[in-house]
């Protein structure tokens, strides 16, 4: 080997030693194909000889390739380092936690100024217990309905001082005090299911309406017999003062289905 393949075979060295701190894969691939050729037993000198000669005319980067592809496969450097390195995933926020609705406020149930009225009259016998079968609602009624008499109410529905008996007793209807002989009329559409005569309630008559509803009409001087079916605003009695009465009025009862109710919410 002349000086001049020396220095070519050390150029190679340096070569060789730089590409490791380049490409450290790639340069181990290229020492594992240097090394196979210069050890195969048959031409490890006739390899290195003509490698320099070759070298040495100058064909260096056509002879490296035509010398070494045939011993070992050097993968493309695109190939050594296409692997990317993975982005490291930012953390997953916290879901924000959905507001719960305010509820609005229930609306304060709207008093009816009439019964706003009787349970403030009512109050002074707030030590008394209302009957099981009194309600003090007002309920809408399902059909059409009217005064029952041209009066003034003389005695209300509830509790009050007894006229007779002189004690606070419950008055499950309401007086309406008018002349004798004033027409009594039917309060709605119905079917007289009673008439009669009793100490208490004098002469009387009594209506059955649609959906449950009754009333009752006492102290009449004279009552309709047998008139059986009425429309509303029939006359079916007078007013009178007959039965326990001080004096010639109408009393008047409103039921649903055996509940008495406050006949002056509706006259």
């Amino acid at each position: 080997m002349n000086i001049k393949q020396f220095y070519i075979c050390a150029a190679i060295f340096i070569a060789l030693t730089a590409l490791r701190f380049t490409s450290p894969a790639l340069a181990e691939r290229v020492s594992d194909g240097i090394s196979k050729a210069i050890n195969m037993e048959q031409e490890q000198t006739e390899a290195v000889i003509e490698l320099g000669k070759s070298l040495a005319d100058g064909d260096i980067i056509e002879t490296f390739i035509d010398r070494f592809e045939k011993n070992v496969q050097i993968e493309p450097v695109s190939a050594v380092n296409s692997a990317e390195p993975t982005p490291s995933q930012a953390p997953t926020p916290a879901p924000t936690p959905t507001p719960e609705p305010t509820a609005a406020p229930t609306p304060e149930p709207t008093v009816h100024p009439a019964v706003a009225a009787f349970m403030e009259a009512q109050s002074a016998y707030s030590d008394y217990t209302v009957p099981e079968t009194v309600s003090y609602e007002r309920p809408e009624l399902p059909f059409e309905y009217t005064s029952p008499v041209a009066g003034v109410t003389s005695s209300g529905f509830g509790y009050r001082m007894h006229p007779i008996k002189n004690e606070v007793k419950y008055h499950y209807g309401t007086d309406l005090a008018a002349d004798t002989g004033t027409p009594i009329t039917a309060f709605a559409d119905g079917m007289i299911v009673a008439q009669g005569d009793s100490d208490s309630f004098g002469k009387y008559v009594m209506i059955d309406h649609p959906d449950g509803y009754r009333t009752l009409y006492a102290h009449c001087s004279a009552i309709c017999m047998n008139c059986g079916e009425v429309k509303k605003g029939d006359v079916i009695a007078l007013v009178g003062s007959t039965g326990a009465a001080t004096g010639p009025h109408l009393h008047f009862e409103l039921e649903k289905d055996d509940v008495y109710l406050n006949p002056e919410f509706y006259i």
